[in-house]
Order: C-alpha cells, then structure tokens, then sequence
C-alpha cells in the first residue's frame, strides 16, 4: 500500500511539476497577483499579527509582492531548512533583499546569524507551498516532508494556508494518513476553500 502510494506520488509530482515549469513569466506573475490579493483578503490573514511565508521556488505562487507591502505591518518569519535534524526553523525577517542566501535545493532561505529565530508557539498562520491540494486540503509535496514534519508540530490556532493556482487543486491526492499533514484552507487565484 505505502509503496504503491509512493509510486503514485512520483509519477504524480513530475507531471505537476513539468505543468508548473511550463508557465509563462507573465503567467505566473499575474495568477500569482490574484492568489495575492485573495489571500491578502482572508480575516485570518488580516489579524496574524506573525505570517510565516516561502520563498518561491521556479513555477510556485510567488506572494513577495504582498509581503514586501506588508513588511511592517506585520512580522513575517520564512523557514530554514536544517538538514542535520531534517526538520524546518523558522527565522523572522525585516529585509527581502538583505537577510536571505541560497540554502539546499535552491531555496533562498533567512541567514541565521542575521535574522531572528522564531519559537512556532508565536506564529499565527503558516502559508504553505505545495505542487498539489485536494479538495479534502489534503497537500502533495515536493517529497522531502520537512514541511508534513513542520506541520505537526503546530498547535491551534495557528492556521495552516495552502496557496496554490487553481490547475493545483485536484478531486483528491494519494496519500499516507500517519505522514501527510493537511491545511486548514487553501487560496487560489479564483476561490478559498
């Protein structure tokens, strides 16, 4: 069964992730204002006073327009991906030109020694990435599980929001009940659910 699934997941991943690499720049760039603006629009979004965020990898939903109008406002923490324990720190930031470098993967994650690390007790929702949701708010993704671990370890009323463009968002996801962690809501560029 978790073999089977696993398969499933791999074969499922790579053509989400061709469908997501193919988009254009301006496509990408305008689904990902509409996803913005939606999300900008949530209460829960509203009254987090400490939002943790992503930094876009090539094809996800990019919300660092809305973060950069909202650095101030609110606190804003992104995660740090710490390979010794195969588990995410989360560090807040105050600059998103200043206070990032290139970690594992690829991913610009916050420079430790210049940012502050953040207790997850304080943080108020969590935006979370994925190359695919179901309508259940079940989350596929990318298969390394720092996130399903990160998510777990959250307490109410943190809220988990999944941000995804609408061809993301599947009937239903192959999943592993005791591993895959869900979200609370997802936001797309045309609806929340």
């Amino acid at each position: 069964m978790l073999l089977a699934v696993s398969e499933e997941k791999k074969e499922l991943r790579k053509k989400l992730l061709a469908k997501l690499l193919s988009l254009t720049g301006e496509e990408l760039k305008r689904r990902s204002q509409n996803v913005e603006k939606r999300l900008s629009n949530l209460p829960i979004y509203k009254y987090a006073k400490l939002v943790m965020v992503y930094y876009p990898l090539r094809g996800e939903v990019n919300i660092l327009g809305m973060v950069r109008k909202d650095l101030g406002l609110k606190r804003f923490c992104f995660p740090f991906m710490n390979l010794e324990t195969k588990d995410l720190e989360v560090y807040e930031v105050n600059s998103l030109e200043d206070d990032f470098s290139v970690g594992p993967f690829g991913i610009m994650q916050p420079l430790p020694g210049k940012t502050k690390k953040v207790n997850i007790e304080e943080i108020d929702m969590v935006i979370v990435p994925a190359l695919a949701f179901d309508r259940n708010c079940n989350r596929l993704g990318r298969g390394a599980g720092f996130y399903d671990r990160f998510l777990k370890r959250l307490n109410p009323p943190c809220k988990k929001v999944g941000i995804a463009f609408e061809s993301q968002v599947l009937d239903d996801l192959p999943i592993h009940p005791s591993m895959d962690q869900k979200v609370d809501v997802i936001v797309s560029e045309n609806f929340c659910l």
